[in-house]
């Protein structure tokens, strides 16, 4: 007898913007990676002997990176994955291209959860890579993976065009009006579909 139990839990990432938008995978991926770059520079040494070995500077802390890939598979219901694609690219686009506030013309801040090792995981889409691998006969897409890289983002904004003189009105504070960091789940998408 065996004693596997299914999980009780998906993967989900939803914006922390506009909470109506969030994908929650079909299937939770069979890896996940996650990367922590810690930066160093060399410090320039011309002209002086190397009696100490090489001078290396920590730089600044860098968050976390995370890599997972997500299949959408519709073809037993002969149903179309093109949504969940296109909630995941809906994430990595501009979130109010029209807005008069500068810091609203950048793709959504979003939040990853999946058990303990994604409990509340705040980030932006770094990149979306989507592969189609099954069409219905008319062209309808069954089946696609989604690779999407994650970047750890606890506050984001639009960089500035070289002005510093720049108003700080538009600046995210990280207060969202539900966002706030006194120890909940994080605010916003609660990651159910």
């Amino acid at each position: 007898m065996s004693d596997f139990q299914p999980a009780t839990e998906k993967i989900s990432i939803g914006s922390l913007d506009d909470t109506s938008i969030g994908v929650t995978a079909q299937y939770n991926p069979k890896e996940l990676q996650v990367d922590l770059t810690v930066p160093w520079s060399k410090v320039n040494q011309a002209n002086n002997s190397n009696t100490q070995g090489i001078h290396l500077e920590f730089t600044g802390a860098e968050g976390r990176e995370v890599t997972v890939e997500l299949l959408f598979d519709g073809y037993e219901q002969g149903a179309s994955v093109a949504d969940q694609v296109g909630a995941l690219q809906t994430l990595a686009s501009v979130w109010k291209p029209d807005s008069k506030k500068e810091n609203e013309r950048r793709p959504h801040r979003c939040i990853a959860k999946w058990g303990s090792t994604l409990s509340s995981f705040r980030c932006v889409i770094e990149s979306l890579s989507t592969k189609y691998t099954m069409f219905s006969d008319k062209g309808v897409p069954l089946r696609a993976t989604c690779t999407v890289k994650l970047k750890e983002a606890d506050v984001v904004s639009m960089a500035q065009g070289g002005d510093a003189s720049s108003s700080s009105d538009d600046s995210d504070s990280g207060d969202d009006g539900g966002d706030d960091d006194s120890g909940d789940d994080g605010g916003g998408y609660d990651g159910d579909d």
